[in-house]
């Protein structure tokens, strides 16, 4: 089974959160930062990918990430790619 991956690009701005806090922050809900195209990305649990049941999912998925995020003064984009369909490069960091 194939895994699916939302990464988020973000814009950070210097009157809100650090770098290091919002790294942490998003660490600690299963987020791991990368490097290339994108900041950080989310690896899904393999029963991910059901179709009648993604589009709920990742609806609440982003609600949920928009609560978090309030308050952290970052714009922040997400986009999901199937695992090793990605048309750019990224490196995943520890």
């Amino acid at each position: 089974m194939t895994g699916w991956i939302t990464y988020m690009e973000v814009s950070m701005y210097s009157e809100g959160a650090t770098p290091t806090e919002l790294t942490t922050r998003l660490r600690e809900h299963g987020w791991k930062p990368c490097y290339g195209r994108y900041d950080y990305g989310y690896k899904w649990t393999e029963n991910w990918g059901n179709k009648e049941h993604n589009i709920n999912e990742f609806l609440d998925f982003i609600n949920k990430w928009h609560e978090i995020l309030k308050g952290y003064n970052v714009h922040y984009s997400l986009h999901t790619y199937e695992e090793g369909k990605e048309d750019f490069w990224v490196k995943w960091s520890e």
